[in-house]
């Protein structure tokens, strides 16, 4: 209490926006000398201060702008002041430290938390610790040896957490994006994603949990404790690598399987197996984009297209309930062999559904171009129908 009173004695003795631009750089300036006098340094200011560019602050001749990331150097030096309870001694023209200051940071705020993440190269998902001090500064622990430090801030609903760790001849930075809601802090789970680049170089992303604590000892039994199985079920195999290249053009990043997708562009007749042998026959369009369209009773259902190797393409149809947000309902499940087709340019296709015959089946189906197709060609294709009835 007698350092706030302190302060406030000292702060009543300024108004920063009496300052120029020019001298506002020069007592960013001796700030940064008078802290790292007491062996804190640039980088350790910036994240106090969450801002990057004090290097940019403190050079007015090379850099004149008025504002610099956002801020302008007097509001850059009033951070300064109030982060470290500093102000400047007119009288002395010096910047000085209010007496009895601890500039260790210490913190009297501390939330842990624990994130659970999938660990791509040992196919487990693992936790990390989180310290969260004065809601501003992280320290992040994993189980395995990995010390990070960063920020924390929130962002009207959102919650961002950016870490570093040295590498091994440059930083590695990984940042954490949470979505928090309207009431900021206090949750017990936050459900989020984060970016990094991984060991091996490959930038990844995936996506993470954050898990609150009530106390440091809690969060180390927690750590050391397996994930819930829904946790896993939610987290695993959720991560996603891009390739070490910068392409010169589009085509440079496109695989095999996209030459052979884009051959397959175009609408088709999907001839389906019905009852008592006869055929339904729908309207099938797979679209540039790798999503597809089929006409079904007339309701027109959505699906996405990946390779399972280079010679089946899997098209699953879904159905999504009205909010778009829930889990989709899996209408048709098609496996088409691509790699060839016969005289009449006929696709063989295995396929199931849990709708289309009134209770749960898996058949033969067939793909043919609208332009190839004929009524006739029914007539020449085998029936194959397992019906999923109840057994007698």
């Amino acid at each position: 209490m007698e350092k706030r009173i302190l302060f406030q004695k000292f702060s009543e003795n300024f108004n920063i926006m009496d300052y120029t631009q020019s001298e506002a750089a020069c007592l960013i300036t001796q700030a940064i000398e008078l802290l790292k006098g007491h062996k804190i340094n640039q980088q350790e200011i910036e994240l106090r201060l969450n801002y990057t560019s004090l290097s940019k602050a403190k050079n007015e001749v090379k850099y004149p702008s008025i504002i610099i990331e956002k801020k302008t150097r007097k509001e850059i030096l009033q951070a300064l002041f109030n982060e470290f309870s500093l102000f400047h001694n007119k009288e002395n023209d010096r910047i000085e430290l209010v007496s009895g200051r601890d500039l260790d940071g210490k913190p009297n705020d501390v939330q842990y938390f624990i994130m659970h993440y999938y660990a791509f190269a040992r196919g487990v998902v693992d936790r990390a610790l989180i310290k969260i001090m004065n809601k501003r500064k992280v320290v992040m622990d994993y189980r395995i040896n990995e010390h990070w430090e960063g920020v924390y801030h929130v962002i009207e609903s959102y919650t961002f957490i950016e870490v570093t760790k040295m590498g091994y001849s440059t930083p590695v930075k990984k940042l954490l994006s949470l979505f928090s809601g309207t009431k900021k802090y206090g949750h017990k789970y936050l459900l989020g994603t984060y970016s990094t680049v991984k060991r091996d170089g490959y930038p990844a992303a995936g996506r993470v949990i954050l898990e609150s604590a009530s106390s440091e000892e809690k969060a180390l039994q927690l750590l050391h404790e397996d994930s819930d199985y829904r946790i896993v079920s939610y987290l695993k195999n959720n991560v996603y690598l891009t390739k070490l290249s910068t392409p010169n053009t589009l085509d440079d990043i496109v695989s095999d399987h996209h030459k052979h997708y884009i051959n397959l562009i175009g609408k088709y007749h999907i001839i389906v197996p019905a009852k008592s042998n006869t055929w339904n026959v729908k309207m099938l369009t797979i679209h540039k984009d790798f999503s597809a369209t089929v006409e079904i009773n007339n309701v027109v259902y959505y699906g996405d297209s990946n390779f399972i190797n280079v010679n089946v393409l899997n098209i699953v149809f879904t159905r999504k309930n009205q909010d778009g947000l829930t889990i989709r309902k899996q209408i048709l499940n098609l496996n088409i062999n691509i790699r060839t087709s016969s005289s009449n340019h006929i696709f063989t296709c295995t396929a199931s559904s849990p709708i289309i015959h009134g209770t749960p089946s898996a058949f033969s189906a067939f793909l043919v171009p609208s332009e190839f197709y004929k009524p006739q060609l029914l007539n020449k294709l085998k029936h194959n129908l397992i019906l999923g009835e109840p057994l007698g």
